[in-house]
């Protein structure tokens, strides 16, 4: 969300895209250490208050801000492109 950062982070994230960077790398940490996924495999990205997909003029609209999603791709693009043909 757009909310400036409170004090008692903001030492250790200045604004609200390095915060977001962190929680991406912490899910990604999870998937490595405790479900076993290979970290070749995973990439993260943080876009802080640049992608919103609701209003921040709402508490609800900010929580949804507050996310991480997950995209899957397969290992072998070129084999899924070939049956949509």
């Amino acid at each position: 969300d757009a909310v400036p950062i409170g004090a008692a982070l903001r030492q250790q994230f200045p604004t609200n895209w390095e915060l977001s960077a962190q929680r991406a790398t912490t899910v990604l940490r999870f998937l490595e250490e405790k479900a076993g996924v290979e970290g070749k495999y995973l990439s993260a990205v943080g876009y802080g208050p640049f992608r919103p997909v609701a209003s921040n003029d709402t508490p609800e609209g900010k929580a949804e801000n507050r996310r991480i999603e997950i995209v899957l791709t397969p290992l072998d693009v070129t084999e899924v492109l070939k049956e949509l043909r």
